[in-house]
C-alpha cells in the first residue's frame, strides 16, 4: 500500500473510532447540546466519507475508467462495475447526501438525526472501505 493511502486509511480508521467513541459516551442529550461533540462528529464523518469518495476515484483510474465529477456519480460508477451492491450504493449516496449538508451548509443538520443514526453512518463507512480493501485485492491493484 502507498504510504499516502495507507496515511489516509488510518485515519479513516482514526475518524471511525472518535465517532463510535463519541456515540457510546454521549447521551443523546448531550451530543445534541453541545456543539464541540456535533462538530468533532461532523468532520470525522466528512473525513471518512471523503476517503471513500477519493478511494474509489483511486480504483477507477486504475481500472482506466474515467472519473465522474461528482461523489454521487463515483458511487453510481463503483456499483455499475461492481463493487458495491445496490444496498450500499444507496447507504453511501445518503452518507454522500449529509457530508454535503455538512460541508456546504445548504441547511441546519439536525444533531438529532446524526445521532440516531450514526451506528448505521459508521457500519456503511466500515462496510465500504472493506469492500473497495476486498475489490483491490481480488483484482491485485495496489492502493
Amino acid at each position: 500500500m502507498k504510504p499516502s493511502t495507507l496515511k489516509r486509511l488510518e485515519r479513516f480508521n482514526k475518524g471511525i473510532e472518535i465517532l463510535e467513541e463519541l456515540k457510546k459516551s454521549c447521551r443523546k442529550e448531550d451530543f445534541c447540546e453541545d456543539l464541540k461533540v456535533l462538530s468533532i462528529t461532523e468532520r470525522n464523518l466528512q473525513v471518512c466519507t471523503e476517503f471513500i469518495v477519493d478511494f474509489s476515484s483511486y480504483i477507477l483510474s486504475k481500472l482506466g475508467v474515467s472519473i465522474p465529477e461528482t461523489y454521487k456519480e463515483v458511487i453510481e460508477r463503483i456499483y455499475t462495475i461492481g463493487i458495491i451492491d445496490e444496498d450500499l450504493k444507496k447507504k453511501l449516496l445518503d452518507v454522500i447526501g449529509l457530508r454535503n449538508i455538512i460541508v456546504h451548509m445548504y441547511t441546519d443538520v439536525k444533531a438529532e438525526l446524526i445521532y440516531e443514526n450514526l451506528d448505521n453512518l459508521i457500519l456503511t463507512l466500515k462496510n465500504s472501505v472493506n469492500k473497495l480493501l476486498e475489490f483491490c485485492k481480488e483484482r491485485r491493484i495496489d492502493p
